[in-house]
C-alpha cells in the first residue's frame, strides 16, 4: 500500500472515530421515570389544561419480582401525578416539578381525554403528540366518561399497572366483540386531516370511583372500568356518544371488525336462541351516477359459524334451517349498521367517510355539495345498503344432542 493511500485511510479512521462518539446525550435508566399512561382534562374556570400521568414504580416492581429494593411493602406498582398549564405542553412540562426523575414518554401506552376536554376540542393535544419527538403514534386513545383521575389511579385485576390493564382490555374487547374502535393515535390524526370524514374514538367509562371493591370471601367485583362504545367527533370536537351496537355497526360498515357474535332467535324452537360467531367480513362502498343523479352503495359480506344451538334440526350445508339462520344474522348486522348511520346523521358527523368517497371519486360533485354536506345533505343521505351472511361451519358437530 502506498504511503499516500495509508495516510488517507488513517485520516478517514480518525474522522469516523470522532463522529461515532456515543455518550454525548447519555440518560441513565435509574434517573428516568417511565410514563405508562397520560390523561388530559380542562378546567373552564381557570382556562387551564390538566395533565395526569401514571408512572411505573420500579421499587414496588422490584419487590414483586423478588429483587432487593427499598421502601415499604405497601408501595403500589405505579404512581400517579398531575400538573396544570395554559397549554398541553406546559402541563406535561410542569409534571417535572412533581417527580424526582426525568420523565420518559416513549413507553406511554394509553392517551385519555376527559369528556369535558373532548367537547371543547382535542386539536391541541393531537398537535403535541404529532409534533413531539418522544411521543409515539402507536399509543391508544380513548375518551373517558366519568372522573379522569379515578381511572388513572384504578387498579386492574391480573395486571401490575392500570395502564397495562387498560391497554390489554381495549385489545381484547376489540378483538372479541368489535364494540370499541381500537385505533392507534395515528388514525384519528390522519382522519382529521381528510376531507369529508370525521373521527370516532373509543369510550372508557369509570365504574365505582375506579376502585375494585373486594366482596365477602375475597372475590373481586370486577374491572374498575367498562370499555365499549365510542365518542363521535365533528372536527376536533366531540358531539356525542355512540353505544356498543352502534359502534359495532360502524365497524361492520367500515371493515374494522375482527371478531364478534350474534344471538338470534331460533326459527325452530320457541323461546330459544342461537349463538353465531362472526369470523370474517368485507365492506365496500362505491359511488354511482353523475353530478345530477348520484347514489352511494354499501355492500357488506360476512361469514361465521354456529357457536351454540340446542335444536331440533340438522345443520347440514343445504338445509332451510341454515339459510334461515343466515338471514336472521344478516338482518341483525344490517340493523346495527343502520343504527350507526342513524346516530351519525343525528349528530351530523360523517364517521363513515361517505363525503371522502365523493371527494376522491368525483371532485366536481364534491365541490358542488361540500358547503351543504354536513348540515343538509349527510343528515338526509340515503344509502343503498345490502348485507350478506354465510354460515360456513356448525362447529364440531352437525346434530345437537
Amino acid at each position: 500500500m502506498s504511503p499516500k493511500r495509508l495516510a488517507l485511510l488513517l485520516i478517514l479512521a480518525l474522522l469516523v472515530g470522532c463522529l461515532s462518539c456515543g455518550c454525548w446525550n447519555r440518560r441513565e435508566p435509574e434517573l428516568l421515570g417511565v410514563v405508562l399512561a397520560v390523561g388530559f382534562d380542562y378546567n373552564p374556570e381557570s382556562d387551564l389544561y390538566t395533565a395526569i400521568a401514571q408512572l411505573a414504580n420500579p421499587i414496588a416492581m422490584g419487590e414483586g419480582s423478588g429483587e432487593s429494593g427499598g421502601g415499604g411493602s405497601n408501595k403500589t406498582s405505579f404512581w400517579t401525578t398531575a400538573a396544570e398549564g395554559h397549554t398541553p405542553f406546559e402541563a406535561i412540562r410542569n409534571l417535572v416539578e412533581t417527580s424526582s426523575r426525568e420523565l420518559l414518554w416513549s413507553h406511554c401506552r394509553v392517551l385519555l381525554f376527559s369528556e369535558k376536554l373532548a367537547r371543547r376540542g382535542i386539536g391541541d393535544v393531537l398537535d403535541l403528540f404529532e409534533r413531539g419527538r418522544q411521543f409515539r403514534l402507536i399509543i391508544k386513545p380513548a375518551v373517558v366518561k366519568g372522573a379522569l383521575r379515578d381511572i388513572m389511579e384504578a387498579d386492574f385485576p391480573l395486571e401490575e399497572t392500570g395502564a397495562l390493564g387498560l391497554d390489554r382490555m381495549v385489545m381484547t374487547i376489540q378483538f372479541e366483540k368489535a364494540i370499541f374502535p381500537e385505533k392507534n393515535l395515528s388514525e384519528p390524526i390522519s382522519t382529521l386531516s381528510q376531507t369529508g370524514k370525521e373521527m370516532i374514538i373509543g369510550r372508557v367509562e369509570v365504574l365505582g370511583g375506579g376502585k375494585v371493591e373486594e366482596e365477602p370471601g375475597g372475590a373481586d367485583s370486577g374491572s374498575p372500568v367498562r370499555i365499549g362504545g365510542s365518542a363521535v367527533f365533528r372536527g376536533d370536537r366531540m358531539v356525542g356518544w355512540a353505544d356498543n351496537k352502534q359502534t359495532q355497526g360502524w365497524a361492520y360498515a367500515t371493515g374494522r371488525a375482527a371478531r364478534s357474535y350474534f344471538v338470534v332467535k331460533s326459527p325452530v324452537k320457541e323461546d330459544s336462541y342461537v349463538s353465531i360467531g362472526v369470523f370474517g367480513h368485507r365492506a365496500r362502498m362505491s359511488l354511482h351516477g353523475n353530478a345530477k343523479d348520484w347514489r352511494i352503495e354499501l355492500r357488506v359480506k360476512m361469514h361465521g359459524r354456529i357457536q351454540e344451538f340446542d335444536g331440533p334440526g340438522n345443520l347440514d350445508d343445504n338445509t332451510a334451517l341454515l339459510h334461515s339462520l343466515e338471514r336472521r344474522a344478516a338482518a341483525t348486522a344490517r340493523n346495527r349498521i343502520e343504527a350507526a348511520l342513524s346516530r351519525a346523521q343525528e349528530l351530523k358527523s360523517d364517521i363513515f367517510g361517505f363525503g371522502n368517497l365523493i371527494y376522491r371519486k368525483n371532485p366536481e360533485l364534491w365541490e358542488k355539495i361540500a358547503p351543504r354536506w354536513d348540515d343538509e345533505i349527510f343528515p338526509q343521505l340515503k344509502i343503498d345498503l345490502s348485507v350478506e351472511f354465510r354460515i360456513l361451519r356448525s362447529g364440531l358437530i352437525v346434530d345437537p344432542l
